[in-house]
């Protein structure tokens, strides 16, 4: 099934697939700039280490026994200083709260997948850069008409590729590897990656190792994915270290040692890997290679969220639920564990239902007579019928089927209900759009829904509202520039589904 959002011009995108445009929004403007940017007093101590020449042998041919890497021929950053990380007070850390919150401790380490290659920019002469300002200048002036407009123009356009007067560049090695790993041809990317490997590129020896340790196209060899993360690390690529590090935490193919991981993870998220963030902020606060130091965890895991790190979102958000390393807020609390679970995140998704649970009574997650979170669409489709709306589209080669919405929603102009795979598919949201011109209009639509769900468990400025019904999700969010207000019922169970094919 191919995924079709953009044959709706005028449906806009689900909440959290606008990652980039409002879940970034609301990270910048929910999260205390002491979150993303640690204190010197909580920061982790660990000092960025020069990377030894590891002694590892190059992996042997693919049908050789697997080669054993010890110990003593690993890369190791040198001996860190003798300023400990700081400890927290206990003084520091807040009362618990009367009802006793059992959160589950983060198990293990995440790993980094493949990674695609970054196209190096060239700075932009005098004349591109003005060019460029003018077409933002005018697509900033284009009214929300006249882009639903352009949309469809694209969408319905049949322009033949031989027609087109450019061209597309060709792709280079490592993006040819990629485009062959991602249609499962791994023994192609496996040797254009040995080719980059062998001329010392760092992200084809991670990616190398991810092949060996995931199995895929390969036998899984974790003394070659042991290698290849070794050797990435040293050649000093961010993903390589942090997969590296995973390794020594868990003892895979080697003596399991948390202090090196720490290490390692460290150097890795000082320079910007979310994954490796996480993991840092993971065994600081489990105490693990590291003193037990909840600030600094929290501090890790702000960063790694601010890039959308899924694991980093929920244990953010766990912490400032219980005021652990953070001062307590509970609505930054559930903004963020719904970030991660519109991801799919499990923890995430039991802890808003359990933060429902703790809240005033709210309405039942129902609508036309059904349980949002137990549907699907033939069940929506029939249910809607009733109503009287009107179809606009009811496809199964599409996600979302959309309707003409007057009858069901006075004053809505579209509503969408979209859909995971599966036979019958399962609803993962449904969206109402309603025409709102102003501010006033939004946020009457906005009171309509406070009457009827109680106060919003969490907002986001004026803009964006959200009630927690535990397994179902409400939010409201207003564009002023297209002069819409978007209402959706999401089921997180679902929802991150909808994204797939």
């Amino acid at each position: 099934m191919t995924q079709r959002y953009r044959s709706a011009a005028r449906l806009p995108a689900p909440p959290l697939r606008l990652a980039p445009r409002v879940l970034a929004l609301l990270l910048a403007l929910t999260l205390p700039l002491g979150l993303l940017t640690p204190p010197v007093a909580a920061a982790p101590s660990i000092t960025v280490p020069s990377v030894e020449t590891p002694t590892v042998t190059p992996p042997v041919a693919a049908n050789a026994a697997a080669p054993r890497t010890p110990a003593s021929a690993v890369p190791k950053p040198p001996h860190v200083g003798d300023t400990p990380a700081p400890a927290v007070p206990t003084a520091a850390l807040p009362a618990q709260p009367p009802r006793q919150v059992a959160v589950p401790a983060p198990a293990a380490p995440r790993f980094v997948a493949v990674q695609s290659p970054t196209a190096p920019q060239k700075p932009a002469s005098g004349k591109k850069r003005a060019a460029r300002q003018k077409r933002s200048k005018a697509a900033k002036a284009g009214t929300a008409a006249g882009a639903a407009a352009t949309a469809a123009a694209a969408e319905n356009a049949a322009t033949p590729a031989e027609n087109q007067t450019t061209r597309p560049a060709p792709a280079t090695p490592a993006e040819a590897a990629v485009q062959a790993y991602a249609k499962g041809d791994y023994a192609a990317a496996r040797r254009i990656w040995e080719k980059l490997a062998a001329a010392g590129d760092g992200l084809a020896m991670n990616n190398l190792g991810v092949l060996y340790d995931q199995g895929q196209g390969v036998e899984p060899d974790m003394g070659r994915a042991l290698h290849w993360f070794a050797q990435a690390a040293k050649s000093g690529d961010p993903a390589g270290m942090s997969n590296y590090g995973r390794m020594l935490e868990q003892g895979r193919g080697i003596p399991a040692s948390p202090e090196e991981a720490a290490r390692w993870f460290d150097l890795a998220a000082r320079k910007g890997q979310p994954v490796a963030q996480y993991n840092l902020g993971m065994l600081y606060e489990l105490g693990r290679g590291v003193p037990k130091d909840l600030k600094a965890a929290a501090a890790w895991y702000s960063r790694a969220a601010a890039q959308q790190q899924t694991e980093a979102l929920s244990r953010l958000g766990q912490l400032c639920r219980l005021g652990l390393g953070v001062p307590k807020n509970r609505s930054r609390a559930t903004l963020l564990l719904y970030a991660a679970a519109m991801q799919g995140e499990p923890g995430a998704v039991r802890a808003l239902e359990e933060m429902a649970a703790e809240e005033p009574s709210r309405p039942a997650a129902v609508l036309l007579g059904l349980r949002l979170d137990a549907t699907d669409r033939p069940a929506v489709r029939e249910a809607l019928r009733r109503a009287g709306a009107t179809p606009k589209r009811e496809d199964d080669a599409h996600i979302c089927d959309i309707y003409a919405a007057e009858r069901v929603a006075p004053g809505a102009v579209q509503l969408a209900a979209c859909y995971g795979p599966g036979d019958p598919a399962p609803l993962g949201f449904l969206e109402l759009d309603y025409l709102a011109p102003n501010k006033k209009t939004a946020a009457q639509i906005v009171g309509m829904v406070s009457r009827r769900m109680g106060p919003p468990s969490a907002s986001e400025g004026e803009d964006a509202h959200l009630w927690n019904l535990g397994t179902v999700v409400v939010a409201t969010r207003y564009e002023p520039a297209r002069r819409l207000m978007s209402l959706m019922y999401m089921a997180p169970k679902v929802y991150h589904l909808t994204r797939q094919d």
